[in-house]
């Protein structure tokens, strides 16, 4: 744990992913995370999402009460010059975990579009590399990628990972995919979103009882 996360971590927190059972759970945590209403979410060295971050929220807390319970995201940013001086550019992407169900709404709602989605089981011994795709160059060479799985050690891991959590928790965790979303149009932000948006108002629409009016 970082200095940072323990700084972050109170007790009511704490207690909070304590008690998470489900993927629901974990999803209406991570939402409430992004929104500024807790401090700490597993695997995350900070009580906030990055600045860039903050004109997704609402969609990324949505698609997390929805049941994809995100780990990692970043919009798409058209080249920059970078602090060092050279140009910097990256793909809109998300990473998390989501049941079947979720994985498959997922998909139908990334249909027709050029979006890259990969699901791989989160229940694996070992780590994997070749999965992971280049999502920011920095003067042309590659430095961030989307798309590594890890370990079940490090979801099962109280520390970084997901271990604080009910053990029915980290056993949903492991009964999911790790599912990638990643807009292969550098600098582009107007397909992922939207298509996140779409999925978490599915899933509202889906949940709501008969004759129930839509808002």
């Amino acid at each position: 744990m970082t200095d940072d996360e323990d700084e972050s971590l109170n007790p009511d927190d704490l207690a909070r992913w304590e008690s998470a059972r489900t993927l629901a759970d974990l999803g209406g945590l991570t939402a409430q995370w992004l929104e500024g209403k807790i401090a700490y979410v597993p695997g995350y060295g900070g009580a906030a999402p990055d600045e860039e971050t903050e004109p997704f929220v609402p969609v990324l807390a949505a698609a997390n009460r929805a049941g994809y319970v995100t780990i990692v995201s970043q919009p798409g940013e058209e080249p920059t010059v970078g602090y060092d001086g050279e140009l910097w550019t990256q793909r809109a992407a998300v990473e998390g975990y989501a049941a079947t169900g979720t994985l498959e709404a997922l998909r139908s709602c990334a249909a027709g579009t050029r979006l890259i989605l990969t699901a791989s089981p989160v229940d694996r011994p070992d780590s994997a590399w070749e999965t992971q795709i280049v999502v920011t160059r920095d003067g042309g060479r590659e430095n961030t990628w989307f798309g590594s799985l890890g370990p079940r050690d490090e979801v099962e891991d109280p520390e970084t990972g997901y271990g604080m959590c009910h053990p029915d928790a980290v056993g949903a965790l492991l009964a999911a995919w790790q599912v990638t979303i990643i807009d292969p149009e550098w600098g582009r932000n107007d397909v992922l979103w939207p298509v996140l948006r779409a999925f978490a108002d599915s899933a509202v629409h889906m949940t709501k009882a008969p004759g129930q009016p839509s808002t």
